[in-house]
């Protein structure tokens, strides 16, 4: 079976006629027949019932239909981002969430120009943006593929490839009730000014659906530049959203981290499956994944 054997069978089964989808191909009627009679040989089954020169899909040809519809769309969009890579043409649109260029993905600039040093027949366009419009760029396809802290969340259309897991910690400052527990309830939560770096529904979607359904109101703001919201931290104005690191003091002083059990946050990229750099936009997820991050966590 190959791809233009698939061809010929999506064409006559768009048409129903073996003249008709043999026009359309620029082929003759017994190259096409000849074909589909190969393809029907390998597979071990008919494809179309044909009675009184009526063509009709059978059951292994409706299947066929679906599969080979996918196979040949992906085969076309692979060739096509081929040839747009090959003649300096080809654009991966990237987002960054603000949030994370301070502390888990520093030297935005060297990740773009180590990106485009390995490949540089791909134009990288890169874009800053709050964690909500990450999330919203990627959704709507503005962006091939967007970098954002967020809570494991299904975003339909979109492939979601995470880069790293980490457990949910809330920092509280040294004058709020909460300072110095180990670990602290989604209801507890509910009395202490809360920031985070995304809204609630969009980045913490498992947080936000547990507290509709357990009627807790969180006192909740989005503060999407870190230093801002480090800041309100360390002064005791609010508690925050933050990653919890095991046995390690906490990045702001006069704070004391407490993990918010049964949470979790993913390091991900958002990747709208209908983008036509999808796979550029795996590419650089797998330079992320198995270049950068590990040489950020060594420290270099």
């Amino acid at each position: 079976m190959d791809i233009t054997q698939l061809r010929y069978f999506l064409k006559t089964a768009e048409t129903l006629n073996y003249t008709r989808a043999a026009e359309g191909l620029f082929i003759t009627r017994q190259s096409l027949r000849q074909a589909l009679s190969n393809l029907e040989e390998e597979i071990g089954a008919p494809l179309f019932n044909n009675e009184k020169n009526h063509l009709s899909l059978t059951e292994y040809g409706e299947y066929l239909l679906f599969s080979a519809t996918d196979v040949v769309g992906r085969f076309d969009a692979m060739t096509g981002e081929l040839s747009r890579l090959a003649s300096r043409q080809a654009t991966l649109r990237v987002a960054f969430s603000v949030s994370l260029l301070t502390f888990l993905l520093p030297g935005l600039e060297r990740i773009v120009k180590e990106f485009q040093d390995r490949f540089p027949h791909l134009s990288l366009e890169v874009r800053t943006l709050t964690a909500d419009e990450v999330v919203d760029a990627a959704l709507s396809g503005e962006t091939d593929c967007g970098c954002v802290l967020q809570m494991p969340t299904q975003r339909p259309g979109c492939r979601v490839h995470v880069l790293k897991t980490y457990p949910v910690a809330v920092d509280v400052g040294d004058k709020l009730p909460l300072f110095g527990r180990e670990a602290v309830t989604l209801r507890e939560l509910a009395g202490v000014p809360l920031v985070g770096m995304g809204s609630l529904e969009k980045v913490a979607v498992p947080l936000w659906e547990d507290c509709r359904k357990e009627g807790i109101r969180l006192d909740y703001r989005v503060l999407p530049n870190a230093i801002d919201a480090f800041y309100h931290i360390q002064h005791s104005l609010c508690a925050g959203l933050d990653i919890y690191y095991p046995g390690e003091e906490a990045d702001i002083p006069n704070t004391w981290g407490a993990l918010l059990p049964g949470y979790t946050w993913e390091l991900a990229l958002l990747c709208p499956e209908a983008s036509p750099s999808a796979h550029l936009a795996r590419m650089f997820c797998r330079y992320l994944r198995e270049e950068y991050l590990p040489r950020i966590e060594e420290g270099l």
